[in-house]
């Protein structure tokens, strides 16, 4: 994606949706955590392409990016795109 591309997706997501604090307690925790894991995978696809766009900056030394695709391949495998 380029710049241009990754701001437009940035600008037309909600993120006031993810802004908002959920009550924590033990009641309904389980139902709280697949509410907070749609949550949490809304969000990262609004991040994504940031992240993708960080690793092909060849400036940053693989160091860094290594923890950046670990974090990516995780969250795609969780959070189907």
């Amino acid at each position: 994606m380029t710049y241009e591309q990754i701001e437009a997706h940035v600008i037309s997501a909600n993120l006031e949706q993810f802004e908002k604090p959920q009550a924590t307690g033990t009641e309904g925790a389980q139902a709280d955590l697949a509410g907070q894991l749609q949550k949490v995978c809304g969000i990262y696809k609004v991040v994504r392409p940031i992240l993708k766009a960080v690793l092909a900056i060849p400036l940053i030394p693989e160091v860094i990016k290594k923890p950046i695709r670990t974090f990516v391949t995780v969250m795609d495998s969780i959070c189907p795109q």
